[in-house]
């Protein structure tokens, strides 16, 4: 795309009258590319057939800097919630949809909870929503001993039931049974690896403390009303019963306990467990986020993806936003959500049965109590530095709790310097 590409679409032009050319990105990954193409583009093309539709997946990793700097970038792209549309609007790459035409009811059709402005400008639009909750294995509860409808409440009992479940003996072929587990090869992906531990944490502080202040001027990890400390030292209490290196042996492979950073996105990995799929209910559980005392709230973050336009010229960018609509319409976006196993940002889609059937309600029921992932662009570095000396302390042993808040926080100070 180069702000010269041409699209016929007017400002005045009817839908019936769209015609033009779009390229939309999608994240790497699962069915997104085959969805987007295959349902979303040809049912728009069947209203529009004046539009021609690429759709295109995104760089490995989700860096776009390469196509930022070659002025290649997509029409439309299907990002991340938090600090990325922060980061492309601070940098003047994306387009503010609040005076598109049709803006103002697209938007009053969303819950309150999802529509967020950075720099008093609508930079994205919620296409859907996930947050996360505890998953775990009822049959390795059943057989450590423990009541597979009574989950751990509080940090103290998860601890105390991850090493029960640690102890079990080895499978038939030999494998190890762990009492949880973590994604320790995503500790090198940067921040989005952050929003995994951040609902951890937030049940640290009852959900008052991030990583930044609200102006993205300063860290507030070490106050130490934060608690990170006291959260680093379970992590590094629960990392003693998890493999250090999850490769190969995920939660799926039916030996671990407990997982803490199941996102409802992931259902479709239930399908393809070990031996056979798993259920929700029968035996595997879905439960809240453990806290610090019995009756305190479960908090969890609040994730999804983001539609963003990047700026072209008015036309193209007013014919993106035709598509925008078009993804958002309720047929269209229900869809989208079934198959891709994501959470509804429609009003009119939040009490719809298929959102209330047993393995979903949970996760709907937790919007409720959710943290938006924190929309600050430097909030990316601030992760990259806690990641790091996560990794030093809980994962390979080295020093004290306290002494890496210190390292996280003086890294990311230097980070923020102007």
């Amino acid at each position: 795309m180069s702000p010269s590409a041409s699209a016929s679409a007017s400002a005045s032009a009817s839908p019936a009258e769209l015609s033009g050319e779009l390229k939309v990105m999608v994240p790497g990954g699962g069915n997104y590319l085959k969805h987007v193409n295959d349902y979303v583009a040809k049912k728009f093309n069947e209203e529009h057939p004046g539009v021609k539709i690429e759709v295109v997946q995104e760089p490995e990793g989700g860096n776009l800097a390469p196509l930022i700097s070659a002025n290649n970038l997509p029409d439309i792209y299907i990002g991340v919630f938090g600090y990325q549309p922060a980061k492309f609007a601070k940098d003047k790459l994306i387009v503010d949809m609040k005076d598109m035409p049709g803006s103002e009811d697209l938007f009053s059709r969303i819950q309150p909870q999802f529509v967020h402005e950075d720099f008093g400008g609508r930079y994205y639009v919620p296409w859907n929503a996930t947050t996360q909750l505890m998953i775990y294995n009822k049959d390795l509860f059943r057989e450590a001993g423990l009541d597979p409808e009574k989950p751990p409440v509080t940090f103290d009992q998860y601890l105390q039931y991850a090493k029960q479940i640690n102890e079990l003996p080895k499978r038939k072929d030999g494998a190890k049974v762990y009492g949880d587990y973590f994604w320790n090869e995503a500790l090198t992906w940067g921040g989005w690896y952050w929003t995994m531990n951040a609902q951890i944490y937030y049940n640290f502080n009852d959900g008052k403390f991030g990583l930044m202040n609200g102006l993205g001027t300063d860290v507030v990890l070490d106050k130490p009303e934060a608690k990170m400390a006291e959260f680093l030292n379970f992590m590094k209490e629960a990392q003693k019963y998890a493999p250090q290196s999850s490769k190969d042996n995920d939660f799926f492979k039916r030996d671990k306990g407990m997982w803490l950073q199941f996102g409802y996105g992931w259902m479709a990995n239930l399908a393809t467990a070990k031996d056979k799929p798993m259920e929700i209910g029968k035996d595997v559980g879905i439960a809240p986020i453990p806290v610090q005392k019995e009756g305190d709230t479960s908090w969890s973050t609040l994730d999804g993806r983001s539609l963003m336009i990047f700026k072209s010229n008015p036309d193209r960018e007013k014919l993106a936003f035709e598509f925008i609509k078009f993804m958002m319409k309720d047929e269209i976006n229900l869809e989208s959500l079934k198959v891709m196993a994501q959470l509804p940002t429609l009003t009119s889609l939040v009490n719809d049965s298929y959102f209330q059937r047993p393995e979903v309600k949970p996760f709907v029921d937790q919007l409720a109590h959710v943290i938006p992932n924190e929309s600050i662009p430097a909030v990316d570095d601030v992760a990259n530095a806690f990641l790091s000396n996560y990794t030093l302390f809980v994962v390979k042993g080295e020093g004290t709790a306290e002494d890496t808040v210190k390292k996280i926080a003086a890294e990311a100070r230097t980070k923020l310097k102007p």
